[in-house]
């Protein structure tokens, strides 16, 4: 018998909670486990409480949504430091800013590339490269 990797169980859980996404375009989800492999935090890209669960805008970047990373960094029950973040895709440069100054999570595991049109066309770093900048492990596990 083959047992799932923690990395299979990081990224299945964050499917998992991505396909609670209303959103019509992308469906995002987030998990974060800490150094003993424990779910700390999940999360998927929604509106506010309260608010219609509809984008604004099919524009990339305008949807409208808390992104899943915001969401489980905010519902995170911390324990520690060295936590690992897996995400369905890869990061945007405002949740890899988040990310890093949570000053918790030392490594990010994503299943899909993204890339921010305006930041690519402008020569700005990407939303991993942030994160490799900070000293954060980036891993794109597909």
């Amino acid at each position: 018998m083959t047992r799932p990797s923690f990395d299979d169980l990081g990224l299945a859980t964050a499917r998992l909670w991505a396909s609670r996404s209303a959103d019509s375009k992308v469906q995002v989800g987030a998990c974060i486990l800490d150094r003993h492999h424990r779910v700390v935090g999940v999360g998927y890209n929604g509106r506010a409480a309260g608010e219609p669960n509809e984008r604004e805008s099919l524009d990339q970047g305008h949807s409208g949504f808390i992104h899943a990373e915001v969401n489980a960094l905010l519902a995170a029950n911390w324990n520690g430091e060295g936590h690992t973040l897996y995400v369905t895709h890869e990061p945007c440069a405002t949740c890899a800013r988040l990310i890093v100054n949570s000053r918790r999570v030392g490594r990010v595991a994503f299943a899909s590339p993204y890339s921010e049109t305006s930041r690519v066309q402008s020569g700005l770093p990407s939303g991993a490269e942030i994160l490799r900048s900070a000293g954060i492990e980036v891993q794109h596990v597909g």
